[in-house]
């Protein structure tokens, strides 16, 4: 016989509750409560959101100005009265300034309200002007259902009014104003005939511009003075050349030529050949001899013929010279003389300018003091307008209107939210008040407990359930553990003790240390040969049960080949002929922490050692299948403890897993 249950069962932690319900009864006052809910939220938001979206928008235009009041202090001559604030404030909204608006947005084909007894007094019912406390700022703001209308409405009313004090300041300075503009309009007309006037003269007497007219006359005066002072003093040099020429040919004096003179040069240079060999001749050979040498006396005959004619040749330069320098004189007493009758014309010239240049400056100075006096009046009337200013109220528009392009109020979407979440509240409260009329007495409820997946079956000395067959599930089956207890893992080494412990070891303590932290296991280290280890292939062969190959990294070679050089026992580990008991190894380590100054160094075991190795792989995301591969057999619960340090995410290939630990590959960078 199956086993049977109930119709509506609920599971309730580790049993099955059976609730003694008429189904029908539960799928009723479900229903009900769902008709009720249904219809009180639909109710609700047909009324809500009818009542929401069906109402019109309404659009709001605003701009802000500053209304200065006239000032407190005594009212200038015809100043007018002065008005405070808050008067100011309330002529922006007054009917004389809203019909001219209102005038103004009609002309423009715009009308702020349509038909009507009264739109001027429906316009101020939408309008408001709205102070800003201890300040002189009006927001003024217009309400209405047509945003096309309402900004060019608040613009309208500000020109208005601006227009409005233009019209009361110039009614109120029109006196004062008035013969002061007279006064300035006569001056003004002044300036302008008198400055025709110098122009007209300007114009007749060809002066282009006073100052520059002027300065060019000034500049050529002066460039002739001085080059009637250079001309002259041109005439100087040149009369006291003629002069020593003359000086020089009437006291029959060799002056030199010019160098230019190739003849002279040429003669010059012979003469100083023939001088040269007679003076050779006269050191070798004695004068008597000389003077019956006939080639001597050819020389002398022909230095005498070369000097008449260098003489000759002289002469004739001076002459040309001199007619030279008396030519040159000529020329400079010629430009200086022409330089001479420039400088009279042009003083001639300059004093007919200059008569003209007073004339035209005297007229300059009477246009200057009637364009003064218009200065001066121009000045009276901006003063007296300042005053009168003063006394009158003045408007700065501080933030224009613009056209309004979202609606003021309503706020639909809001206003919806609100009118969704009331809705559910009542729906809500509509169902939980019709439940709570209709509730009914609470029924007992039967407990049956859950029977395990695969089936339960009866235990020795239990009677099964009344409505179970013998063969069915017994009551009292265990349930089994969830979770075993998780096996406590020895102490993990840091960098820094390990490298420490290195330090501080030596001999077998050492070589152990390396070994336990390649991947072999305590068993396995003691019993490692020397047959084990493969320079040439860098490994290490472990056999056993979790034979494996082992890489041989730098630190570990180099002990390795240290260690054969002196071996003496086939073990890799001790001195005789077998190898070290497990309590060496301990005592070898224990006393390589106690040397190193690593604390609770009673911890630091071979295990401990073998632990820190593993952790250091397993901490880098290595797969277990490879770890197993690395470090020989793992129980499933030691895996299981290892798992807790693995990092999140997926597991890191073998081959991207540093199998060398950190401080040997520190040390060996180093």
């Amino acid at each position: 016989m199956a086993l049977r249950f109930p119709r509506e069962l609920n599971e309730q932690g580790g049993a099955w509750v059976r609730n003694d319900y008429p189904p029908s009864a539960t799928r009723q006052s479900n229903r009900r409560r769902l008709y009720v809910f249904l219809g009180t939220l639909t109710a609700a938001l047909v009324i809500g959101l009818g009542f929401i979206w069906l109402r019109p928008a309404e659009y709001r235009a605003s701009t802000s100005i500053e209304i200065t009041s006239a000032s407190a202090s005594a009212p200038a001559e015809g100043a007018g009265e002065v008005r405070p604030f808050l008067a100011e404030v309330q002529i922006l909204t007054s009917r004389p300034v809203l019909e001219l608006a209102a005038q103004r947005l009609e002309s423009a084909g715009q009308r702020f309200a349509d038909g009507g007894s009264d739109p001027i007094a429906d316009m101020q019912s939408h309008l408001q002007a709205v102070t800003i406390p201890n300040t002189n700022i009006v927001e003024l703001v217009a309400t209405g259902r047509r945003p096309e209308v309402l900004a060019p409405l608040v613009t309208a009313i500000v020109d208005v009014y601006r227009e409005h004090l233009a019209e009361a300041f110039r009614a109120s300075s029109a006196e004062s104003m008035a013969q002061g503009e007279g006064e300035v309009q006569k001056l003004k007309d002044d300036v302008a005939s008198k400055r025709r006037e110098v122009e007209g003269f300007r114009t007749r007497n060809n002066i282009a511009a006073v100052e520059q007219e002027q300065s060019q006359v000034l500049a050529q005066t002066r460039n002739l003075t001085a080059a009637l002072g250079n001309a002259n003093e041109n005439v100087a040099k040149v009369e006291e050349k003629v002069r020593a020429l003359t000086d020089s040919a009437g006291a029959g004096s060799n002056a030199a030529p010019p160098r230019e003179d190739p003849t002279l040069a040429n003669l010059e240079q012979r003469a100083t050949t023939v001088r040269e060999q007679l003076r050779d001749l006269e050191r070798d050979f004695t004068p008597s001899y000389l003077a019956k040498n006939p080639n001597v006396t050819g020389l002398r005959q022909r230095l005498v013929e070369l000097e008449r004619q260098i003489a000759a040749q002289r002469e004739a330069g001076q002459r040309s010279t001199l007619a030279q320098a008396q030519a040159e004189l000529a020329s400079a007493q010629s430009a200086a003389a022409r330089i001479q009758n420039q400088i009279a014309k042009g003083q001639k010239d300059l004093g007919q300018f200059a008569a003209r240049l007073n004339e035209y400056k005297a007229q300059q100075d009477q246009l200057n003091a009637v364009e003064a006096a218009y200065q001066d009046a121009s000045r009276r009337l901006a003063k007296l307008d300042a005053t009168v200013r003063a006394h009158t109220t003045t408007v700065k528009l501080l933030d224009p209107a613009s056209t309004p392009q979202q609606p003021w109020r309503p706020n639909y979407w809001r206003d919806t939210g609100v009118c969704l979440g009331a809705s559910l509240v009542l729906a809500l409260l509509a169902m939980g008040l019709v439940e709570f009329f209709n509730r009914s007495e609470p029924r007992p409820s039967v407990v049956v407990l859950q029977p395990p997946s695969g089936g339960l079956s009866s235990a020795p000395g239990h009677p099964p359930l009344g409505w179970q067959e013998p063969s069915a599930i017994p009551l009292a089956a265990r349930a089994p553990a969830l979770l075993q207890q998780q096996p406590a893992l020895p102490r993990e080494l840091s960098q820094g003790e390990v490298a420490s412990l290195v330090q501080a070891s030596d001999g077998d303590s050492r070589l152990a240390v390396l070994l336990l932290l390649s991947g072999l296991s305590p068993d396995e280290a003691l019993a490692l040969r020397r047959s084990d280890v493969d320079p040439a292939g860098n490994r290490i062969r472990v056999g056993g049960g979790a034979a494996r190959d082992i890489a041989l990294h730098d630190s570990l070679r180099a002990l390795l080949a240290e260690r054969a050089a002196k071996a003496r026992s086939e073990f890799v580990l001790g001195e005789g002929d077998r190898p070290p008991s497990r309590d060496t190894l301990n005592a070898q380590l224990l006393c390589g922490a106690h040397d190193a100054g690593i604390e609770s160094a009673i911890e630091i075991t071979p295990d401990c050692l073998r632990h820190t190795y593993v952790a250091f792989l397993v901490r880098q995301g290595i797969r277990f299948a490879d770890l197993t591969r690395l470090i020989g057999h793992l129980p499933a619960d030691v895996l299981g403890a290892y798992s807790a340090l693995a990092p999140i995410g997926p597991r890191v290939a073998l081959e991207e897993i540093s199998v060398v630990f950190s401080a040997f590959r520190s040390r060996e960078s180093a």
